[in-house]
């Protein structure tokens, strides 16, 4: 490269990207609206407690730890439109924290 050229970054390897998060468990289910509250009230009382949480699905149950102080909390209600009757709603909740990492656990 001369000195005329500008400097390029080299992009980065998705596979490598993809390695960083781990898919601990996803689910897709149906429900009654009382038994969505009820699997989210167990979840509200879990985080209450603190300690872990627990996220179980039909076929697999996953347990983390909680953070001893804040989580970031999101909240967002989107609408789509399905067809000419009726629309899509749809309500993502999502907690984030930190966690010690799984490397450091090892060490």
């Amino acid at each position: 490269m001369t000195d005329d050229e500008p400097e390029t970054e080299e992009p980065e390897d998705e596979e490598e990207e993809e390695d960083e998060e781990e898919e601990l468990i996803e689910a897709e289910l149906d429900r009654s609206p009382d038994q969505a509250a009820d699997w989210l009230r167990n979840l509200a009382d879990e985080l209450e407690d603190g300690g872990e949480l627990t996220v179980s699905t039909d076929d697999e149950s996953v347990t983390v730890d909680l953070p001893e102080d804040d989580l970031e909390f999101e909240v967002e209600l989107e609408r789509e439109p399905e067809d000419d009757e009726y629309d899509e709603l749809e309500l993502e909740i999502e907690l984030e924290w930190l966690v010690p990492s799984a490397e450091a656990d090892e060490e």
